[in-house]
């Protein structure tokens, strides 16, 4: 299907008084979602996982979802996938960012959608992968925006910033060829508040890795960690940094901590680290108590030595 044809389909469209899907990701006042398929007893799709070959042409459609009891206008885009630096958040790059993977290869059939009070619409999308297009994943989305911002937030700087909502559904295009799955460990770091480490998607297909770690203090004792290990998925090529809190009552201890990455495919990296935990005045007393008691074991000794008896 082209372009041209998939806009065509979205004029012969019905418009249609159903319920948003349960599986559908929204805002509470609409909702973005592959289009079921046509059978009840098939299951419903979370995201869209497509496949192709370089040069190929994928065709799907996307479901829009009015939840309130007004019009609603939105504009319909696609985006590249990314994840952010700090926590490995799954984001959708803003229609004014440049594109350069599924986002730039994907035409939807219309640019904007009109959907009335309590409506939903299909819309058709063409996806042309370049004959170029490397092996692997390319991750991507479906994004309905408002036109108008709806809201506004205080900035950095104290000024008033617009806020326009957006909805997206994921993409995850599979180019055929190699696939190499990998993921590394860099810079794991630990401090009294816990550990720090860079995970790194080293691969060429998106992983949703299972996240361990391991702590044990000086003497052996097991510390738990004092949070749930964040999920994250990781598109390839992406780099984030993870923490996890410590909950050790220790003043001052010697903690090792391991942890562990696995993915499918067979992925598993280990990273560990041996780190002094504690206060700087904890610290500075247990140094002053075992230079004291060194003094007063030396003191002890000296007295006790045996010395020559005087001759009469």
């Amino acid at each position: 299907m082209t372009v041209r044809s998939a806009a065509a389909a979205l004029a012969a469209l019905c418009v249609l008084a159903l319920p948003a899907p349960a599986h559908a990701t929204g805002n509470g006042r609409w909702a973005v979602q592959p289009t079921p398929p046509a059978t009840a007893v098939a299951t419903p799709r979370l995201y869209f996982f497509l496949e192709s070959a370089p040069g190929g042409t994928v065709t799907d459609s996307v479901r829009l979802a009015n939840l309130t009891d007004q019009p609603l206008t939105l504009r319909l885009y696609a985006a590249d996938a990314y994840n952010t630096a700090a926590d490995g958040g799954f984001g959708l790059r803003d229609a004014d960012a440049h594109q350069a993977d599924v986002g730039a290869w994907t035409r939807a059939g219309a640019q904007t959608v009109v959907l009335p009070a309590r409506r939903q619409a299909d819309v058709p999308f063409t996806i042309v992968v370049p004959p170029n297009a490397t092996p692997g994943d390319h991750v991507g989305g479906i994004v309905a925006a408002e036109t108008l911002p709806s809201g506004r937030t205080a900035g950095a700087d104290g000024s008033t910033v617009a806020v326009r909502q957006a909805v997206g559904a994921r993409i995850y295009l599979r180019v055929s060829g190699a696939v190499r799955p990998g993921l590394s460990i860099d810079g794991l770091t630990g401090d009294r508040r816990g550990i720090a480490y860079t995970v790194v998607n080293t691969g060429n297909v998106h992983l949703v890795p299972q996240i361990a770690v391991e702590s044990s203090g000086l003497f052996g004792h097991r510390i738990l960690p004092a949070a749930p290990q964040p999920k994250v998925d990781l598109v390839p090529g992406a780099r984030t940094r993870l923490s996890t809190p410590l909950a050790t009552g220790w003043p001052v201890d010697v903690v090792t901590t391991k942890v562990t990455l696995t993915a499918d495919g067979g992925v598993r990296t280990v990273a560990t680290t041996t780190v002094l935990i504690g206060v700087w005045p904890a610290i500075a007393a247990a140094v002053l108590l075992f230079l004291l008691a060194f003094w007063l074991l030396r003191r002890r000794a000296r007295y006790r030595r045996l010395r020559p008896r005087s001759v009469a």
